[in-house]
């Protein structure tokens, strides 16, 4: 096969494309007879799965995405179960665990707030 280098010049300005003749004059009358002579006037019935597909859909879509942050993230068990040794089974457990670190913040926080504002400083005279 061999393979000619056509220059743009030797081609200039010439269209390939064609249309045939008549066939813009003629198109309206041409579409109009194609189209069928009587459309349906009852309406289409549309079966309840069609209706329910995206909602089914979705719901699949928010069970895997629970599905793999459950996988990444691991059970609510396995948190209480950290590298601390914490070993919290039953609700009891993990309530007391949050109330007792709940007081040690509210403490640690008043002491904070109460030292800072009034140290040795303001009371000693110069």
């Amino acid at each position: 096969m061999s393979k000619k280098k056509i220059k743009l010049e030797e081609i200039g300005n010439v269209n390939p494309f064609q249309t045939p003749e008549g066939y813009f004059e003629n198109f309206a009358e041409n579409m109009i007879s194609r189209l069928p002579d009587r459309v349906s006037d009852r309406p289409q019935t549309v079966s309840l799965w069609t209706r329910m597909q995206p909602l089914v859909y979705l719901a699949a879509m928010f069970a895997g995405l629970a599905l793999l942050i459950r996988l990444f993230v691991g059970s609510p068990d396995s948190i209480f179960r950290s590298s601390n040794g914490l070993n919290l089974s039953s609700s009891n457990e993990i309530e007391d665990f949050y109330d007792y670190y709940e007081d040690q913040f509210v403490k640690s926080y008043y002491d904070e707030a109460f030292y800072v504002a009034f140290d040795d400083s303001d009371w000693t005279e110069d």
